[in-house]
C-alpha cells in the first residue's frame, strides 16, 4: 500500500513540487509550532513579492545612468571602464556621491504607495568585499587595486536594507557579478565579452567563499527575503555543479545563513532547472528558481506583434504553460526575477507604443500574480525621456502596467466562513479521490493542513499587512514538518501538506476573484 501511495501521490491536483521528505536538505530551518503565528522573517521569507529592481543603482549600467559613463574609456560597456577613464580617485567621489542620491526617501515611500513589497538589489562582488570582514576575498580579482573606491559601498548598501525594513519593504540581494563575469555582458564587471568565471577554478572557489560571507552578512536581517547566487550566468556544464557546491558551503555554516532562501539563476533553461531545484529543495533547504522574461531581443520577438506575446501568456497560451508547469514543479518557488513592457518596433504593427506595451504590461502583471512566488520589474529608473517599458515610474504613470503590480488590495468580509466551505470541498474532493484508489481513511490530516494553512493565510493578509503567501508548497513542507514534530505521522505528512499548499492557493483564488 505504501508503495501504491508514493506512486500516487504526485498526482493529486497535478503534484506538489518537491516533498516533505525529499530534496538533499543540509539544514534544518526552524518549523513554527503548529497554530503558532509565522515569525516576521517567516512572512518575509514566504510572501508574495510584488517587486521592481534597483538597476544602476550600484551595478551600473551604461544604458540607464549614462552620465557616469560620460568619462569612461571605449566600450563604456562596464563599471571597469569608468575605473579606467576616471581614475581611483575621481571614480570614488562620483560612486559616493550617485550611491547617496539615485535612490532617496521619496522612492521608498512611492514604492510603498504603489503596493511593492519587494526590492531586488543588484550588488557586485566589489561593492560588498571591500567594506566587509572578508576583504581579503578580493585578492587575485580584477578589482583588486580598485578596492578603495568601493570601501564605502558596503555601508551603503547596509542602510538600504534597514531603510526597506523601515518601509515594510523586503530585498532580495542578487551578486549581479563575480570575479572572472559569470556571462558575457558588460553588467557583469567587465568588458572583455568573455564568461571567465567558468574558466577559472580559482575564481569559482572564490565565488563560492564571498557567497558564504555575504549570505552570513544578509541573513542577519529579517527583511532580506534571500540571495541570488549569479545573475544571468551563461549556461554550461559547470553551472549545476556549482550551484551544489554553493549551496552546500552556505547551508553547513549554520545559524541564520542555513535557513536563507537561496535563488538560482535558470540560465533561460527553466525546465531542466524547474526539475533539478524541485529535488534539492526541502523543509530546510528553501530555493527559488530565477526565470528572466523579455521579449524585445530576438529576432522572433521582434516578428510576433505585441497581442500575440500577450496572448501567449493568458488563457492557457504556450508562455503561460511553460511558466505554470515549472511553478507547479517547485511548488510556487519560482519568480521572474527581471521583466519589463518593453517591445521591439517591430512588434507594433499598427498600435500605438504606448498601446502596445500596455497590452504586453498588463497580461504579465496579471499572469505573474496568479501563477508566481513573486516577479520584478527592471527597473525603478533610469536616465532620460519618460519609457513606458523600463522605467516603473513612467509606466505606472502612463497606465502601461497597473499601479500595485496585479497586488489584491481588498479581501471579503467572511474569510473564516469562506475557510470552512473551501475545506470542506476540499476533504470532500480529496477524499473521494483517495477512497477511489484504495486509500480510505478519514483524512484528518488532509482537512487539519487545510485548516491551518486558510489561517496562515489569513494572517499574511490580516496581520502581515495585506500580503500573499507566494512559496505555497515550501510554506506547506514548512508547516508539515511541524506537523510531525508534534507527534503527527510521518507516513501520511504528505496529506497535511497537500491540505496546507491547497488551503493557500484557495485563499489566493479568492483574493484575485
Amino acid at each position: 500500500m505504501k508503495k501504491f501511495l508514493s506512486k500516487l501521490e504526485s498526482k493529486l491536483d497535478g503534484g506538489s513540487g518537491g516533498g516533505s521528505g525529499g530534496g538533499s536538505s543540509t539544514s534544518s530551518a526552524p518549523a513554527p509550532d503548529l497554530g503558532s503565528q509565522p515569525s516576521q522573517r517567516h512572512m518575509y521569507y514566504h510572501r508574495k513579492q510584488y517587486g521592481v529592481n534597483l538597476g544602476s543603482w550600484f551595478t551600473l549600467e551604461s544604458w540607464l545612468t549614462g552620465s557616469l559613463f560620460q568619462g569612461a574609456k571605449d566600450p563604456k560597456g562596464s563599471e571597469m571602464d569608468l575605473l579606467h577613464g576616471l581614475g581611483p580617485e575621481k571614480a570614488k567621489q562620483v560612486l559616493e556621491s550617485h550611491w547617496d542620491n539615485f535612490i532617496n526617501d521619496g522612492d521608498w515611500k512611492w514604492m510603498t504607495s504603489q503596493g511593492i513589497n519587494t526590492v531586488r538589489l543588484p550588488i557586485s562582488y566589489y561593492h560588498f568585499l571591500p567594506g566587509s570582514s572578508s576583504s581579503k576575498l578580493m585578492d587575485g580579482t580584477e578589482y583588486e587595486k580598485y578596492a578603495s573606491v568601493y570601501s564605502g559601498a558596503w555601508p551603503r548598501i547596509q542602510r538600504a536594507i534597514e531603510t526597506a525594513a523601515s518601509h515594510g519593504i523586503g530585498v532580495l540581494v542578487d551578486l549581479h557579478s563575480a570575479p572572472g563575469s559569470q556571462n558575457t555582458d558588460g553588467h557583469s564587471g567587465l568588458s572583455t565579452g568573455k564568461a571567465g568565471l567558468w574558466d577559472s577554478s580559482k575564481h569559482q572557489k572564490n565565488t563560492i567563499a564571498i557567497l558564504q560571507a555575504l549570505a552570513n552578512e544578509v541573513a542577519r536581517y529579517d527583511n532580506v527575503v534571500g540571495l541570488e547566487l549569479l545573475n544571468e550566468p551563461k549556461n554550461n556544464n559547470g553551472l549545476q555543479g556549482f550551484y551544489e557546491d554553493a549551496i552546500k558551503a552556505i547551508r553547513k555554516q549554520g545559524g541564520p545563513a542555513a535557513e536563507l532562501p537561496l535563488y538560482l539563476g535558470d540560465a533561460w533553461d527553466l525546465n531542466h532547472y524547474a526539475g533539478w531545484v524541485a529535488k534539492q529543495a526541502g523543509p530546510g533547504n528553501f530555493l527559488v528558481v530565477d526565470h528572466h522574461l523579455y521579449r524585445c531581443f530576438t529576432k522572433e520577438d521582434h516578428s510576433t506583434q505585441a497581442m500575440e506575446h500577450a496572448k501567449r501568456l493568458q488563457n492557457g497560451g504556450q508562455t503561460q504553460k511553460m511558466l505554470a508547469g515549472a511553478a507547479n514543479t517547485l511548488g510556487g518557488s519560482l519568480i521572474i526575477g527581471e521583466w519589463s513592457s518593453a517591445l521591439n518596433p517591430g512588434s507594433l504593427q499598427g498600435q500605438s507604443q504606448d498601446e502596445a506595451q500596455r497590452a504586453w504590461g498588463q497580461a504579465q502583471t496579471g499572469s505573474y500574480a496568479s501563477l508566481l512566488g513573486g516577479s520584478f520589474f527592471w527597473t525603478l529608473k533610469k536616465e532620460g525621456a519618460p519609457d513606458g517599458g523600463w522605467n516603473l515610474y513612467s509606466a505606472i504613470e502612463k497606465g502601461v502596467i497597473p499601479s500595485g503590480l496585479g497586488r489584491p488590495r481588498q479581501a471579503p468580509g467572511d474569510l473564516d466562513q469562506r475557510g470552512n466551505h473551501a475545506g470542506s470541498q476540499a476533504l470532500e474532493s480529496h477524499s473521494n479521490y483517495w477512497n477511489s484508489h484504495g486509500a480510505k481513511g478519514d483524512h484528518r490530516p488532509f482537512s487539519d493542513g487545510f485548516q491551518q494553512g486558510w489561517q496562515d493565510a489569513n494572517l499574511f493578509w490580516q496581520q502581515g499587512g495585506q500580503n500573499q503567501i507566494g512559496f505555497s508548497g515550501q510554506w506547506a513542507m514548512t508547516r508539515a514538518e511541524g506537523w510531525k514534530r508534534q507527534g503527527g505521522d510521518g507516513g501520511i505528512a504528505w496529506e497535511y501538506e497537500h491540505g496546507c499548499r491547497q488551503a493557500i492557493e484557495a485563499f489566493n483564488q479568492m483574493l484575485r476573484g
